[in-house]
């Protein structure tokens, strides 16, 4: 069932009404603002008051979802504990398709006005330490790593819970980049650090998993071997970002970025940017292609 579910809310997510958004995450910010208000008495009488906060911030959405999967179980020959598998999956999805993202962005950056540029990557990204408006390599470098981990937590993340936790495991994940993304503007460090953990620890394996999947993907060599350096690393000073863009970079050295600086050896910055973006674009969907192949093969196999 999980590799039907997962193909359907992929052609779902890819057809689906790009100016229409099916699923509003202003629910979370609400909820979460309800239960720290809540909450806010018991922070300074408690120990770890403020973890509290948190753990009811989880457990409430995942005993609601327990309950309705209770419910729906055996129900219809299986067609309700399908669907709402369904909805619990497109609503942790991204909202724009990778592709569609890439070709927003590089119709403003093929325009040349960078200053555009800056303000898509602000309203999609919510980036704050941006370039300037005169490096356009470093732009174009900004937005390649964004997407290479915006499509790692928003895809290939919920992915590898789906399969290991089913439901709960996409809707944990899903809570813990909310409570990253959606906060006030006042955060308790202890709050912050207690996230990085999470996450941390929720992207360790699946990173490790699509490096290995970009060496194949992409040039065995260089890919492998950064990856096999990084492998065991584990620490909140490593930012996922950084470390993904970077085997994402070895995957698709070699291929598309090179051939399109031969064709042309006064290709400028933004040509080269350009190229790597495509080349990354490409690295993913061909990812994303491995990952259902092998899960299609799990689930043949019965494993």
């Amino acid at each position: 069932m999980k590799f039907l579910v997962i193909l359907i809310c992929l052609m779902v997510n890819y057809l689906w009404l790009k100016g229409f958004d099916r699923f509003h995450d202003g629910w979370f910010f609400r909820f979460r603002c309800w239960i720290e208000d809540w909450s806010a008495k018991f922070v300074d009488k408690i120990p770890l008051g403020w973890l509290a906060a948190f753990v009811l911030i989880y457990a409430l959405p995942l005993a609601s979802l327990t309950l309705i999967l209770f419910i729906a179980t055996g129900r219809v020959f299986g067609l309700a504990t399908m669907m709402v598998h369904m909805l619990v999956l497109l609503g942790a999805f991204d909202r724009t398709q990778p592709g569609q993202l890439a070709k927003d962005f590089l119709e403003k950056f093929r325009g040349g006005d960078m200053a555009d540029c800056i303000d898509f990557l602000k309203q999609e990204f919510h980036a704050t330490s941006l370039p300037g408006v005169d490096d356009k390599d470093g732009i174009g470098k900004y937005f390649s790593k964004q997407l290479t981990y915006r499509s790692f937590e928003r895809m290939f993340v919920l992915f590898f819970w789906y399969i290991c936790a089913g439901a709960l495991g996409i809707l944990f994940s899903y809570i813990s980049y909310q409570l990253r993304d959606s906060h006030r503007e006042q955060q308790l460090e202890k709050q912050v650090d207690f996230i990085s953990l999470v996450i941390q620890i929720l992207e360790w394996i699946p990173l490790r998993l699509l490096a290995l999947t970009f060496s194949l993907a992409g040039n065995f060599v260089q890919c492998f071997e950064n990856a096999r350096a990084s492998f065991w690393r584990f620490s909140s000073e490593t930012k996922n970002a950084d470390l993904l863009y970077g085997y994402a970079n070895c995957a698709a050295s070699g291929m598309v970025i090179n051939s399109a600086l031969k064709e042309d050896e006064e290709a400028e910055a933004q040509d080269h940017e350009l190229a790597e973006i495509q080349a990354i674009l490409g690295l993913l969907e061909r990812s994303q292609a491995i990952w259902l192949s092998v899960l299609a093969l799990i689930t043949i196999v019965g494993f």
